[in-house]
């Protein structure tokens, strides 16, 4: 019969597994004890040649006992058994012994042998089979049968035979409570080992503890289950709260570095949205540790607007694509329309393939950021990750969209003032050829009206010349 497990404030325990070495050291007694019963019941029986006696039930009582433990490894039948057989050998003493009374004291011999397993339970079959033994045989002897002993006095009243198996259930009984009590020591012993071990264990995981997150190790998972123990409930509460902090210190690390590159992005290529598209996605991808990314940004005006991929960037190369999306045309076209921020993480799987040197695979989350300022929006921006995107990294892609947005704005204003600068200066120049080739008529015409001038003059002369030879 096994143990039942049982629980004590903090400390479960197994009586079997405690009373295992106990029961093991009273089993060598017992079994000493058992064999000196045997020994004494072959020497008595030389008295009234009782030999068929002290062999016959010492051997039945040897054989119930060891042959139950035998049987039953494990169980503590074998005990319960036990009392039993003390209770026979004590009724084969007396009989063997024509009722000599001194053999009575062998009930309380057999229940003090008894208290070596700290069971009190053990010693209700020993009372139980004595009290039913002496009731028989003491009725059996006082109404004339000459062959059965109880004892050798000649008569015994009932108040004597009830004062004799009072005074022996009294002696069993304070033996109960010896056993009962040795029982309770051995368990609050165990127990008191057991507590003390694990505030000691306690204590040096708390150690272990406290020097990891000294160490920074806020990610070091303590075996801490002793709710009792306020040490080391404070320091997993500490634990809890510098990890609550350095994760928030990391995202916003994280957002600010970001907006940092960003910034130093946008500012290094504001005059070409082409360039300031190509390096924009580039470095979104690398910080964010995606996997692909493209920029699609407005083209055409009214009914002929439309988005375009300008910039695609996947497992840190440049992608040469042509893509062209109408407005409200699949999640990049809604995207577009409802000026909100998209985030799928259970992505069709036609939907995008990424490629890379393991071969083609679908991404399991996807993320559209509409690019936008307050009052307009230049495009969207399309994010694919493997892994799940975190919140923070949502916030940050929506917070770098409204620098985007601006930045292209202003770049493309930027590019419409460069190129109405270059008409102008295209224009300025042509002008420039024209007054210089109208210059150059007029010379041409002066020197022309000069040479007639002069030619006329020479005709002139000439004239006269003629005219004054002539007279």
């Amino acid at each position: 019969m096994n143990i039942p497990t049982q629980q004590s404030g903090q400390v479960t325990f197994d009586k079997s597994v405690i009373f295992k070495e106990i029961n093991a050291k009273a089993d060598r007694f017992i079994s000493k004890a058992l064999i000196l019963y045997f020994v004494f019941g072959i020497a008595i029986s030389f008295v009234y040649s009782t030999f068929t006696v002290g062999v016959g039930v010492g051997v039945l009582c040897l054989v119930a006992y060891f042959g139950t433990k035998s049987f039953l490894p494990n169980s503590n039948l074998y005990q319960y058994v036990l009392g039993v057989v003390l209770a026979m050998f004590t009724a084969q003493f007396i009989y063997q012994l024509h009722g000599m009374f001194e053999m009575h004291f062998f009930v309380f011999v057999g229940s003090t042998i008894l208290i070596a397993y700290q069971n009190w339970r053990l010693q209700l079959p020993l009372i139980l089979l004595v009290v039913i033994h002496h009731g028989t045989f003491a009725y059996l002897q006082y109404n004339g049968n000459t062959e059965i002993y109880f004892t050798q006095l000649a008569y015994m009243d009932l108040i004597t035979f009830l004062t004799h198996g009072g005074l022996a259930a009294v002696i069993v009984a304070i033996c109960g409570w010896w056993a009962y009590e040795f029982e309770q020591r051995t368990i609050n012993e165990f127990r008191s080992t057991q507590l003390m071990q694990n505030q000691l264990k306690s204590v040096a995981q708390n150690i272990t503890f406290a020097e990891e997150i000294s160490k920074g190790n806020l990610e070091y998972t303590s075996n801490h289950t002793d709710h009792s123990d306020e040490l080391g409930n404070a320091l997993l509460k500490m634990q809890q709260s510098l990890s609550v902090a350095s994760a928030r210190e990391r995202d916003e690390k994280f957002v600010t570095l970001g907006i940092n590159q960003i910034s130093e992005i946008l500012r290094a290529n504001n005059s070409n949205v082409q360039i300031l598209a190509d390096e924009l996605i580039r470095g979104i991808v690398k910080y964010m540790n995606l996997n692909q990314g493209g920029i699609f940004l407005l083209e055409g005006e009214g009914d002929e607007a439309y988005l375009e991929l300008k910039a695609c960037y996947a497992f840190e190369r440049k992608k040469y694509l042509k893509k062209r999306v109408e407005i409200g045309e699949g999640l990049i076209g809604q995207c577009y329309l409802e000026r909100d921020t998209i985030y799928l993480k259970d992505v069709p799987e036609e939907y995008i393939r990424i490629t890379s040197g393991l071969g083609d695979a679908p991404p399991s989350n996807v993320l559209l950021a509409p690019i936008q300022t307050q009052d307009e929006i230049v495009g969207v921006l399309e994010l694919a990750s493997f892994s799940e995107l975190d919140q923070n990294k949502i916030e940050f892609v929506k917070k770098i969209c409204q620098s985007i947005a601006s930045s292209v704005v202003s770049t493309r204003i930027t590019e419409r003032v460069q190129r109405l600068l270059k008409d102008s200066q295209m224009q300025t120049e042509q002008l420039r050829a024209q007054e210089e080739e109208v210059r150059q008529n007029m010379e041409e015409m002066n020197a022309t009206q000069e040479e007639m001038a002069r030619k006329e003059q020479e005709y002139i002369q000439r004239i006269q010349e003629l005219e004054a030879g002539q007279q």
